[in-house]
């Protein structure tokens, strides 16, 4: 399928310039979770889309927390569903960033900061492609919903909110902007995160004989794990999400060299592919625990924390068949897909009946680590995009 004339003059109201202004806006802004807000964040979305001429909403989630909810109405009620959240991840060490994360520094046509890639390019993008739709005159027949969301980070309480109030009713399929390189995200990575406890029995060092150290018998279940993570690796070979894995992320446990610790405590997660069941990997790690424990003759009291379900979407979806056929069309070649290692809201949104997608500027490469950045050209393909896949959308005879 062709451009049409509207759709080109749709194309040409995007601007690279106020694009990167308002990304450097929101780099700039704070929002990092846990540690911070995305009030300042919010803010200027919220601005930025009441000047495009929408109604917005801000939807309270916690004390001095909100999401920000905006749409274009159709003449029916169905309606596509664009959706970013607007946290960080914490800075870290700020001695390893060689600008300020909050600095928006643009060098080499990328620009530089905490979350530019993860993902308030992506936000951004979103934005200037609903402000050129807005502005362009259309009659549509079905309607585009935008929510800007908070703390994806770390809970989910953003989306989860629009989804317990009701906010999302009558959408029939979702986009979520996180950095895929331009890529359409098709599979999730699931994952289980679990805590698991040894208990002993304290003594001084001079007699540790007479105590029964926990950390010893966790070294053992360690080893279990490692052994198991080791044998996940001829379960699949996904070109991007590669293969299942546990990865142990903390272990803390004793007071100091003087005494024989009592306890010991370790986290750790069981990342699930899609094909696998989140049922059956809960259940491999429970069966592997009881049955360590009976052999080495010890206990470990295993908690299941949270869980993030995998997720798929097929090509045949409508969603998927949208965004490609957009894609095509701009580029004038077939979309490329990807597997998604990280966590998404895209499976809440499936869960929910809402088949969706992943599709942004940026890359997991760079997010979550110092000088991180986003390509300034991605921030405006994207947008190009988001624009003309919701304008065909919106405009399409139902």
């Amino acid at each position: 399928m062709r451009l049409t004339e509207a759709e080109r003059r749709l194309l040409d109201g995007i601007e690279g310039e106020r694009l990167t202004d308002l990304l450097k806006r929101l780099v700039q802004a704070n929002s990092e979770n846990p540690t911070g807000t995305e009030r300042a964040v919010a803010e200027i979305v919220a601005a930025e889309l009441e000047a495009a001429g929408l109604r917005v909403e801000r939807q309270p989630v916690e004390r001095d927390r909100f999401n920000v909810i905006a749409g274009l109405e159709g003449s029916r009620p169905e309606r596509l569903l664009f959706n970013g959240h607007m946290d960080t991840v914490p800075a870290g060490d700020l001695g390893l960033w060689t600008d300020d994360p909050w600095a928006a520094a643009v060098r080499d046509g990328k620009l530089f900061g905490l979350g530019s890639a993860d993902m308030k390019a992506g936000v951004a993008a979103m934005i200037e492609a609903i402000r050129a739709l807005s502005l362009s005159g259309a009659s549509f027949e079905r309607g585009l919903l935008f929510t800007a969301v908070v703390d994806e980070e770390v809970g989910f309480k953003g989306t989860k909110a629009l989804l317990a109030e009701g906010k999302l009713a009558n959408c029939e399929m979702a986009c979520v902007s996180e950095p895929t390189g331009l890529r359409i995200g098709n599979r999730l990575k699931g994952a289980l995160e679990f805590s698991a406890r040894t208990s002993g029995r304290s003594a001084h060092t001079g007699i540790a004989f007479a105590g029964d150290n926990a950390i010893y018998k966790m070294g053992r279940y360690l080893e279990e794990l490692r052994r198991y993570n080791d044998a996940l690796k001829e379960r699949a070979d996904d070109a991007d999400l590669r293969y299942p894995t546990v990865n142990v992320g903390k272990v803390s446990g004793g007071v100091g060299v003087t005494l024989v610790p009592d306890r010991c405590e370790l986290e750790f997660d069981r990342q699930v592919l899609p094909g696998e069941t989140m049922e059956a990997a809960e259940r491999e790690i429970r069966e592997l625990t009881e049955a360590f424990s009976r052999r080495e003759g010890l206990d470990v009291e295993l908690i299941l924390r949270q869980k993030f379900d995998n997720w798929s979407v097929a090509d045949s979806e409508a969603v998927v068949r949208g965004l490609a056929g957009a894609l095509r069309d701009l580029h004038g070649a077939e979309p490329e897909y990807a597997g998604f290692n990280g966590y998404a809201e895209v499976e809440l949104l499936a869960a929910a009946g809402i088949p969706s997608v992943l599709y942004g500027p940026g890359t997991l490469d760079t997010a979550h680590a110092p000088n991180e950045f986003v390509p300034l050209d991605e921030a405006l393909a994207a947008a190009k995009a988001y624009a003309l896949w919701a304008y065909r959308f919106m405009t399409a005879a139902v």
